[in-house]
């Protein structure tokens, strides 16, 4: 059996590490306001930790690489939705 290249062994941390939070947010979540504080938190813990690893500036263009991100996949979506005949 051959080894995971370092790729591999970072999507399979990634994987893992966000199963575990999805475990642990879904146990916190009982309504709608707690699924949006529940989100809140995980996002302010993300944005503290890129702030301590990468700056306030490289941590500002992250957030907006990934709100960019958001709009291009939904684009995709739109653009490519399959429909029913």
């Amino acid at each position: 059996m051959r080894d995971k290249d370092p790729m591999e062994k970072k999507v399979a941390k990634i994987a893992n590490i966000m199963q575990k939070f999805e475990e642990i947010a879904s146990k916190e979540i009982k309504d709608y306001d707690d699924s949006l504080l529940v989100a809140g938190a995980m996002l302010a813990v993300t944005r503290n930790l890129y702030v301590s690893f990468l700056g306030i500036h490289d941590t500002a263009k992250m957030f907006e690489a990934v709100a960019d991100s958001f709009l291009v996949t939904e684009e995709f979506v739109q653009q490519f939705k399959p429909t029913i005949h």
